[in-house]
């Protein structure tokens, strides 16, 4: 993989418009610099080639082929789904702020969302969609074929945010529905009551789901300063106000801190995974964090 891949921002991703190939950039990037293979199956039914990993051990390249065709491929078998996986995607209008960045909460998250699938169902693990705001969601049921995938992608290329926050209430909507046990992967700007979104997550653990929660925050969100006089538009609500640049950066910074600790704390006491993105940090770095972070929950 290049070299540049490493430090890839989101800035430079942006022009890529077509999801599918700025998530493969990002992905084998990553999977890269994991220094051990996602990729995984040795049942006895051969299921396709694909390109051999640097990091990867050196004996599962297919030698044979290498010797016709000078390519180094792994041969990759049909093996039972490991894990049932869903992506649990927030779609609300508040995910839609960009402070001027090239990228606002919800298109990085849903690259986010879009990497994880690829990575997920390239183990040959089952991966759904659960996009959601307060008045419409979107479902696309787990499953674990390559036509998954190309599903998934298509469907997060073409969601738009838009509607009231609702994180908690939809976490208890998909925990209803839920009876295998698997891992729930939530990215979110978690801009709703606290107490709702630890009821969510509660339900979440009851239903035997390992959680994992991804705040994602725009740079403005996670260091907020303003001397002047700010005009303020609810994107959910559409309703305006001005307020005094220095009093909202107090109340704001106190009360975003406030929110953080109490999830944070939920999160240790139901042994809930937790990482705090801001859209400004390149897409490897945090997803390779989010992996690594997943690998020690199991």
């Amino acid at each position: 993989m290049n070299n540049q891949i490493s430090f890839l921002k989101p800035e430079h991703l942006a022009p890529i418009r077509n999801l599918t190939l700025r998530t493969k950039a990002i992905v084998e990037g990553t999977i890269a610099g994991l220094h051990k293979s996602p990729y995984h199956g040795f049942s006895a039914q051969f299921l396709e080639y694909r390109q051999y990993l640097p990091g990867e051990a050196a004996r599962r390249i297919d030698w044979r082929k290498y010797a016709k065709t000078g390519r180094s491929v792994v041969r990759v078998y049909e093996d039972e789904t490991n894990l049932f996986a869903w992506l649990l995607l927030d779609k609300s209008g508040s995910m839609s702020f960009s402070s001027g960045g090239a990228m606002s909460k919800y298109e990085y998250g849903r690259t986010l969302a879009a990497s994880l699938a690829w990575i997920l169902i390239r183990q040959r693990d089952a991966v759904g969609l659960y996009a959601f705001d307060s008045g419409q969601t979107l479902l696309v049921p787990p499953r674990s074929t390559n036509s998954q995938l190309t599903a998934l992608l298509s469907r997060l290329s073409n969601l738009e945010p838009g509607g009231a926050t609702d994180c908690g209430n939809a976490m208890e909507r998909l925990a209803v529905s839920l009876s295998k046990r698997g891992l729930c992967i939530v990215i979110s700007d978690l801009f709703d009551d606290p107490r709702a979104i630890i009821r969510g997550l509660r339900h979440l653990r009851f239903k035997r789901q390992d959680v994992m929660v991804v705040w994602v925050l725009d740079p403005l969100e996670s260091e907020f300063l303003n001397a002047g006089t700010l005009d303020v538009r609810d994107l959910e609500s559409g309703g305006r106000v001005a307020v005094d640049g220095l009093t909202a950066s107090e109340f704001f910074s106190s009360g975003i801190l406030r929110h953080r600790a109490a999830l944070e704390e939920a999160c240790r006491s139901l042994k809930i995974g937790f990482e705090r993105v801001v859209t400004n940090e390149p897409f490897q770095k945090a997803l390779l964090r989010i992996v690594q972070k997943r690998r020690r929950m199991f």
